[in-house]
């Protein structure tokens, strides 16, 4: 698979939220996908599904989601620390359409970058998450002092990025999307971001917002350790 690391969460096989494999056990997404009055009753609920480009593949593979941990500064509404990470009650074995993408541990200028979604074809498609397919659109990176003025209390943890122009697709805005990139010279892809919030259509002046992967790199190893 092109993206093998994407995966759709879902809670009572309906689609939630996206995310990406991190690690065999573990998937990274947006802390806003989940209530916290919710979370006990809800986890059982929980599964992520993974190893396909559309939902309604017959190769698509299911887990159980054992634990779901909030990072301890997300406060909503602010979306400052909007990241989670789910443990699997069971390990993914990988094959090439399910790997693990590597995360940035520094921020770096960008050559070339991805958002990656789950889309329908019209909104209302999403009661019948089988009707869902893998969208990637072309973002560009935008740095923080232009964002800045167009995002009231940017924080230093948040990235810009907004469709890059002439790119066909529209920004539908899946939570928990991993924003993906390329250094220059290479084509090798690391996780830059992952999607909190932003304009659905992602139109240049109104950039998506995403949380920084390499400025939680310590706690998402100090929970993944924890866990052993």
């Amino acid at each position: 698979g092109e993206f093998p690391w994407q995966v759709s969460i879902q809670i009572s096989r309906k689609h939630l939220c996206g995310g990406s494999i991190i690690h065999q056990w573990w998937v990274l997404t947006a802390a806003h996908c989940f209530q916290r009055t919710l979370l006990e009753m809800e986890v059982g609920n929980v599964t992520v599904v993974m190893g396909a480009r559309k939902l309604s593949d017959i190769s698509l593979e299911r887990k159980q989601v054992q634990k779901i941990i909030i990072h301890k500064e997300y406060k909503p509404p602010h979306l400052d620390s909007d990241l989670s990470l789910l443990l699997l009650a069971t390990p993914i074995q990988f094959t090439s359409f399910k790997m693990p993408i590597c995360l940035q541990e520094k921020e770096w200028t960008w050559n070339r970058c991805w958002m990656l979604e789950w889309v329908t074809a019209h909104e209302y498609a999403v009661m019948f998450p089988t009707n869902m397919y893998l969208q990637k659109l072309r973002v560009v990176q935008i740095n923080q002092r232009e964002c800045s003025r167009r995002v009231d209390q940017l924080s230093r943890n948040m990235l810009c990025a907004w469709k890059e122009p002439g790119t066909k697709g529209r920004c539908q805005g899946d939570s928990g999307a991993p924003m993906v990139c390329t250094m220059h010279g290479t084509e090798r892809l690391f996780q830059v971001g992952v999607f909190s919030w932003g304009i659905r259509s992602g139109s240049k002046g109104r950039p998506g917002m995403f949380v920084s992967v390499a400025r939680f790199i310590p706690w998402i190893k100090e929970e993944m350790e924890k866990e052993g």
